[in-house]
């Protein structure tokens, strides 16, 4: 008896011990992000419906369209407030015990995650574009586009815009970086009791733009 005892203390403690050490590798196992399958199925939906479109101008507007569509669609500025993706990104970070989503879960997203996933797309299509992060969770992308030059002008070189593109509320539509509108996109809050920081930046955005007017 004695002898068959401590041959089942010696197994317990090599299945302790191997557990131990599975566990130990787990941990020091280097990080891989997950495999987004949704965003594998949107690059080649984009890469069918849109790269064959003629015109890099339309392919950008194809683009923020499809995004808009797979984040919640267009908003509303005066209800950005109930549009509730706070709780949705909770929800998928309980879903899956971590802080890293995959962006083509998210079905309910704003500025950021709509840019986000706008570049990640538009880098695979071959569309230029940037990514530029603010403040308050905002971000947003700027694209270059040449305008077309009057039809009574023949050998005008005109160098290209910069543009913000709308992915929230008016989606497809250009805002040059030096247009109110592009201030208002760029800072625009929905609070409306006390002035914050970005709505003492538009502000004063506006006032100096009115006056160089």
């Amino acid at each position: 008896k004695g002898k068959s005892r401590g041959k089942k203390e010696e197994e317990k403690l090599k299945e302790e011990q191997h557990q131990q050490k599975a566990e130990e590798e787990e941990k020091n196992k280097p990080w891989e992000c997950p495999y987004d399958v949704l965003f594998d199925a949107y690059l080649s939906e984009v890469t069918r419906n849109i790269l064959p479109l003629p015109s890099t101008r339309e392919q950008i507007v194809a683009l923020a369209t499809f995004v808009s569509d797979k984040m919640g669609g267009p908003l509303c500025k005066e209800k950005l407030h109930e549009f509730t993706w706070e709780l949705h990104i909770a929800d998928l970070k309980f879903e899956l015990k971590s802080n890293v989503i995959p962006i083509g879960k998210i079905q309910k997203g704003i500025y950021y995650h709509r840019a986000l996933l706008f570049k990640a797309l538009a880098d695979r299509l071959g569309i230029g574009c940037s990514l530029v992060r603010g403040e308050y969770t905002r971000a947003w992308n700027e694209v270059q586009l040449v305008d077309q030059p009057p039809q009574d002008i023949i050998g005008l070189f005109i160098p290209p815009t910069t543009y913000i593109l709308d992915l929230m509320y008016q989606v497809g539509s250009f805002m040059r970086t030096d247009s109110p509108d592009a201030a208002y996109y760029e800072s625009y809050t929905s609070c409306k009791i006390t002035p914050c920081k970005c709505c003492k930046q538009l502000s004063w955005y506006l006032d100096n733009f009115e006056k160089r007017k």
